[in-house]
């Protein structure tokens, strides 16, 4: 903190709304918002309070302060701003913000456009999107939130586990999961190079839950045998929940051989086309509706490098391989 530098008190709303985000780990822009809207409502009618200052002035006497708990700053992005005034000084923490592709909807019918990302200028709420130089409709980036350590790049490189819940074992874990997820991200990336269907942000490499279990078969050294199932499944559970990994979409699956069934009844069907045309039309969107939970069924969860990770490891996941150009944009906050 800089000498003379007075960092002043938030107000009850402006707390409430770090306490939240706090207890939340990361917020979408879409949910952050509300959450601003909402305590801000709360507040509406809330008088400013003269306060009692805990120092003392030269003559002995302490002084009173005008404090409106309310006052949420002139919109949501200024309210931001002026809690970093506080907490950067205070506590070397601030409210961070990273533009990465929307969070995977299982139950959203068009999953595969998830994987379709625009650039950092295409936009932040996630909603609807642009169309490539093809044609193809790309989804927008969405807005991330979440209180960060400024100091924590150090401590990343060393051990690679930000959780305060773990071991050596599991941030010798952690920084595997994270080295194998950026090298399935750079396999995604040479094979698709060319054609636009990675995007141009962020890392889109996944692997399955039982994928990321079984890598503590990979560790060696000190952490040879250390984690157990039960143990790898609790990190995998926190690392989730904090928002150091995401889940993704399922690899695209191949449709052959539905494909060939189709052409083997057409073809078997030559001489009643006509009679059999509407229950064709049936059995293919019953195919088509089920595609998902065939995919999840097969599959089973994926995840990938979560927003919290490029928040604060950044370093470390370019240290891993993971281009420097694929990397969020990040949006700072001051006042």
């Amino acid at each position: 903190m800089a000498a003379g530098h007075e960092i002043k008190p938030l107000s009850n709303s402006q707390k409430l709304f770090l306490q939240r985000l706090l207890v939340s780990h990361v917020l979408t822009d879409e949910r952050a918002q509300r959450l601003y809207e909402s305590i801000k409502a709360g507040f509406a009618n809330v008088v400013p309070s003269q306060e009692v200052d805990d120092e003392e002035d030269e003559e002995g006497s302490s002084g009173r302060t005008n404090i409106d708990h309310g006052y949420m700053g002139n919109d949501f992005a200024h309210c931001l701003g002026i809690i970093n005034a506080s907490l950067v000084p205070a506590f070397n923490l601030e409210i961070a913000t990273v533009s990465l592709p929307p969070p995977y909807n299982a139950d959203n019918p068009d999953n595969d456009e998830q994987q379709q990302q625009t650039s950092p200028a295409g936009g932040s709420g996630g909603r609807g999107g642009r169309k490539s130089p093809g044609g193809r409709k790309r989804q927008a980036l969405t807005k991330y939130h979440a209180i960060v350590n400024r100091s924590n790049d150090a401590i990343a490189r060393n051990h690679a586990f930000p959780l305060n819940r773990g071991g050596p074992h599991e941030m010798a874990y952690f920084r595997l999961v994270i080295e194998k997820l950026v090298e399935s991200g750079l396999g995604l990336l040479e094979e698709h190079s060319s054609n636009g269907v990675v995007g141009s942000v962020g890392c889109p490499g996944s692997l399955n839950r039982m994928e990321l279990i079984n890598l503590r078969m990979d560790m060696e050294g000190d952490h040879e045998g250390k984690l157990t199932i039960a143990q790898v499944e609790s990190a995998l559970d926190v690392l989730e929940e904090e928002g150091w990994l995401v889940r993704a979409a399922p690899p695209a699956e191949e449709d052959s051989d539905d494909d060939e069934d189709e052409n083997d009844n057409d073809d078997n069907d030559d001489d009643d086309e006509e009679e059999d045309a509407r229950p064709k039309r049936r059995k293919r969107a019953s195919r088509k509706s089920s595609k998902g939970n065939r995919r999840k069924s097969l599959k089973g969860t994926f995840y990938g490098i979560g927003p919290r990770s490029f928040m604060e490891l950044g370093e470390f996941l370019q240290k891993t391989g993971l281009p420097g150009d694929r990397m969020p944009q990040s949006i700072l906050h001051r006042v």
